[in-house]
């Protein structure tokens, strides 16, 4: 308890720092916290400036920023910008390390396990590092190193920020629209599959073979027997990221028919296989073998459970036909709300969100930006969404930048809609299998051999006034006892009420027989309502907790 109270003053006191620098003093004074200068900085602080600070306080937090630079309702443009940098260029770990953590997790060196090695980072994220290596066969990889003591740290960063969060949601006003555990529930997933390299290694894996269909997609795939905790090595896959492509290079390039790739993988691993890469921010989408989409890290891959998913497919078609109500039923089915919660509201708020122009551009169909908003709206209303449709914000929001880059032109509203409705209809078909089919009618025919046989038994007891129907609702004989709880009381109260009202009338009455000077009949009138009144108030203040 010692350890976790100091662990959370010391990382609240960064945070309180940061606050005040980059001017959200009002939000640390909410908090009740307090800075080392008592006061905001004079200062002007520039978005690079806090991408730094934030780089300073560690993996966890770098990894809020990242997924937090995609809320484009919560930062300026300046900011997601500068908290992009985070995704690949934080600051190197020695080469030294490195080797190090290689010849650990593999069990030889570098020098060893490769022709070439190059020693130089390729890129540097919150997490690992990367560096370009060639196998003895002549293959390009390249080899994904965890960052040193990074597992203890995020864990204990983590447990501060969930902790923070919390407070945060529960006493101001921004913690309950933007609804920070959430978030940071959201950043505890991603780094419970970062932190662990046989998770990547494994959704690489299936997202190529889910994506096996789709000729111009390609996922870099593990090198088996150099994979383990904390290194990665895998195919490199050479080409310049998605952004960086040169016009005249796109303007020789078929981009409707790359656009239209993208959006139907993206949208098969969302609504059919129920696994998707949730980071394709322009670093990890590049041009490979000019003709392909090569789609880097799978560290960031969600699951979505087959009930959620199929509640997102409905989500994302009603976002298309613009019916917010529907939507907003749809959202509180999947959501856990709040004992504030309108549901009148909800759907009317709802409604504005998703209803948008029908000119079907990328501004106007954004699904990143109406789920955002949707977000916002919902934490607002006392809807609390899962984690999950946050990364599927963040997922769309940043696959869009590269859409509206391959092909801005094209109709983004028909495209979404057409092919969901042709995957979710495909899949429909797909699972009317001939085994299926012959299950559902073995059910049906069971069903129809015993349903004379049942009808008549209701019917019988019916005629007979046997037939019951049992409801567990109220247990009665607790009732009852209660009620004769609350009857002995009452009477117990007026019978000593009554021996008051005597004992003070007795003590007027001269009598020989007295006790203490008073009235002997009195004096044990008054005794016994005393006893009576102490058992009774007794039994009201502690035994009936029980």
């Amino acid at each position: 308890m010692l350890k976790t109270l100091t662990a959370d003053t010391a990382h609240y006191g960064k945070l309180s720092a940061l606050l005040w620098k980059h001017g959200r003093h009002d939000l640390a004074k909410q908090l009740g916290w307090t800075s080392d200068s008592g006061s905001p900085s004079e200062k002007s602080s520039t978005a690079e400036e806090c991408a730094q600070d934030i780089e300073r306080l560690g993996a966890a937090y770098i990894k809020l920023a990242q997924i937090a630079s995609t809320r484009q309702d919560i930062l300026p443009p300046e900011y997601i910008e500068a908290f992009g940098r985070l995704q690949d260029d934080v600051e190197s770990v020695a080469i030294e390390e490195i080797e190090a953590a290689i010849t650990g997790g593999l069990g030889a060196k570098p020098s060893t396990l490769f022709a070439e090695f190059d020693r130089r980072p390729l890129a540097t994220a919150s997490i690992g590092q990367v560096h370009r290596a060639k196998l003895h066969d002549g293959r390009e990889v390249v080899v994904k190193v965890r960052r040193p003591d990074i597992v203890d740290e995020a864990n204990e960063q983590l447990g501060s920020l969930k902790r923070l969060a919390a407070k945060i949601d529960e006493s101001t006003d921004i913690g309950k629209e933007f609804r920070f555990c959430t978030l940071v529930g959201a950043v505890e997933y991603a780094l419970i599959n970062e932190l662990d390299y046989r998770f990547e290694a494994n959704h690489l894996q299936h997202l190529a073979e889910n994506l096996k269909e789709f000729a111009h997609i390609r996922v870099p795939q593990p090198i088996p027997q150099m994979v383990c905790e904390n290194v990665l090595v895998m195919e490199y896959l050479s080409g310049p990221a998605i952004k960086d492509v040169s016009g005249v290079v796109l303007n020789e390039l078929d981009t409707a028919a790359i656009a239209d790739t993208i959006v139907r993988a993206y949208l098969k691993q969302i609504l059919i296989d129920g696994l998707f890469h949730a980071d394709p921010h322009p670093g990890n989408l590049v041009l490979h073998d000019k003709t392909k989409i090569g789609l880097l890290d799978g560290g960031m891959v969600v699951n979505l459970p087959p009930m959620l998913r199929r509640e997102i497919a409905a989500l994302l078609l009603a976002f298309s036909e613009g019916e917010g109500e529907r939507a907003a039923t749809i959202a509180a089915r999947i959501a856990k709300t709040d004992a504030d919660y309108d549901s009148k509201s909800f759907r009317t708020m709802a409604a504005r969100i998703v209803a948008s122009p029908n000119d079907g551009g990328f501004e106007s169909m954004s699904l990143g930006r109406t789920l955002v908003e949707f977000l916002n709206v919902s934490g607002r209303h006392g809807v609390v969404l899962p984690f999950e449709v946050i990364l599927l914000s963040k997922a769309f929001l940043q696959l869009e930048t590269t859409l509206e880059t391959l092909n801005p032109g094209q109709d983004a509203k028909a495209l979404i809609r057409g092919y969901t409705y042709e995957l979710l209809a495909d899949r429909a078909s797909k699972q009317l299998s001939v085994g299926q089919m012959a299950a559902a009618a073995l059910d049906s025919a069971e069903l129809a051999s015993h349903l004379p046989s049942r009808m008549n038994e209701i019917t019988r007891l019916v005629s007979e006034n046997q037939l019951r129907v049992k409801v567990d609702a109220i247990d009665e004989v607790a009732l009852l006892a209660g009620m004769r709880k609350i009857a002995n009381r009452i009477t117990s109260g007026l019978i000593v009420a009554a021996m008051i009202v005597a004992a003070s009338l007795i003590m007027r009455v001269e009598t020989g027989s007295t006790l203490l000077g008073y009235p002997t009949l009195a004096i044990v009138f008054f005794l016994m309502s005393a006893a009576i009144g102490l058992v009774l108030v007794y039994k009201a203040m502690f035994g009936d907790e029980h």
